[in-house]
């Protein structure tokens, strides 16, 4: 059989290269990535000081941390406890058809401790080849149906899902080590063929799930975009049926020298067809190919409808391919939203202009909006922790969106003013094609 310490070291790197070719910029960020590898670098360094099947133990932390980092981002279990159970499958998968079988036809005097050894190169080669295509294929069906940039979208929280899950995994990966070191096949398929099945039964629920949410959230959008268009049609109607009177007084005002109403009648004019003259911005989101972030921007136009905020929108990208984390991305944009909305409620000229643009290196966000300005306070203010100039305000919202910015090498940020309006925008690169 494999020796203790190259078996922990070959685990810790199927780990490690889990993080990342898959976790990383998917579920998990810069320094959390390294954060986890630092700990697998020492399981392996441990375990070739120290020759005991306990030391995967060490494991326990990984799991841990690795559950704990996207969970607090998302305030979601079922994705962290979902990546764990996928991961799991796909390094018991690869092990199953290679490695833990051939200790096994050793384990049963099935083949001789020399055969053993002069296939065991191959059988690890083969290992690595089965674990890479299955994470070549993994991320061809999360580029495929978008997996990871839609789990966001799931309505509940799943925790008593995620704990039986985590149970569940926890149980039969303990039953698949314990039949391979005393040699019991059938127990090592079964346990093996439970993991894997589950996790994959388990995800195609959730995608359906997922793609549920997606399309009654374009549905709603489709929805809107039909109102808004119904209504201005039936108002061009209306228009059109009394443009030809409202010309014809009009003109009398006018040839009457009788200003005042003639101003007074332009006016009405103006303000009947300034709803027809409008943009459909939620036809302006449709632009957007990210659910999310198409989602976001949905729920603040409708949030600005009702309070009778005047809302800008102009969007020239899809961002499909932004190369940063969709919950850092969403937490950023809810972030400058949420500080412009407030921001306006302050002020006599309530307007909000959102624009989404790039180039085909970086993507740039910018929202602007009218403020009360406060003299003697520098932008640099802004970004403390606990500073705002609202009353009863935490003040926290710069500060995290200085903060998750700032762990993007290529990422930036600018804060500026001009005239009345308060500007705050970010840039993000783009996934570079390979």
């Amino acid at each position: 059989m494999l020796d203790k310490p190259f078996f922990i070291s070959l685990i810790a790197l199927n780990f490690l290269q889990l993080l990342w070719l898959f976790a990383y910029k998917k579920i998990l960020s810069f320094r959390e990535t390294m954060l986890l590898s630092v700990i697998l670098i020492v399981q392996i360094i441990v375990g070739w000081l120290i020759d005991d099947h306990f030391i995967l133990l060490l494991l326990i932390p990984f799991f841990i941390l690795q559950f704990l980092f996207p969970a607090r981002k998302v305030n979601n279990w079922i994705i962290p406890a979902l990546f764990l159970s996928f991961e799991n499958a796909i390094v018991l998968l690869s092990w199953l058809v290679t490695l833990d079988f051939w200790d096994i036809l050793l384990i049963n005097h099935q083949i001789s401790p020399e055969t053993y050894s002069t296939y065991l190169k191959f059988f690890i080669f083969l290992q690595q080849f089965v674990f890479y295509l299955l994470l070549i294929f993994a991320n061809y069906l999360n580029k495929r149906f978008k997996v990871t940039a839609t789990l966001h979208l799931l309505p509940k929280k799943y925790r008593l899902l995620s704990v039986l899950l985590l149970f569940f995994l926890f149980t039969t990966i303990v039953l698949q080590q314990l039949s391979v070191l005393e040699g019991y096949p059938a127990s090592y398929f079964y346990s093996t063929f439970m993991v894997i099945c589950f996790t994959a039964f388990l995800s195609w629920n959730i995608l359906l799930v997922v793609k549920q949410q997606n399309e009654q959230q374009y549905i709603a959008i489709l929805n809107k975009k039909y109102e808004q268009d119904k209504e201005k049609i039936e108002r061009s109607n209306e228009f059109r049926h009394d443009y030809k009177q409202l010309l014809i007084g009009l003109t009398s005002y006018l040839e009457t020298n009788d200003t005042q109403q003639a101003l007074g009648l332009l006016h009405t004019i103006i303000d009947y067809s300034n709803s027809l003259l409008t943009p459909n911005l939620y036809k302006t989101i449709a632009v957007i190919n990210n659910p999310p972030i198409q989602g976001l921007l949905t729920s603040f136009l409708k949030r600005c409808s009702e309070t009778d905020i005047q809302l800008k929108i102009q969007i020239t990208e899809k961002l499909t391919n932004i190369d940063i984390n969709i919950v850092d991305f969403i937490r950023c944009f809810s972030i400058l939203l949420d500080n412009a909305y407030e921001a306006v409620q302050e002020t006599d000229t309530k307007l909000i202009e959102v624009t989404i643009t790039g180039d085909s290196r970086f993507v740039k966000v910018t929202v602007k909006n009218t403020y009360k300005e406060v003299k003697d306070i520098s932008f640099h203010s802004f970004l403390q922790n606990n500073f705002s100039t609202k009353e009863n305000h935490q003040g926290k919202g710069l500060h995290i969106f200085a903060k998750l910015i700032d762990k993007y090498k290529k990422a930036s940020y600018q804060i500026s003013k001009k005239e009345d309006y308060f500007i705050v925008s970010f840039s993000v690169p783009k996934l570079t094609k390979q």
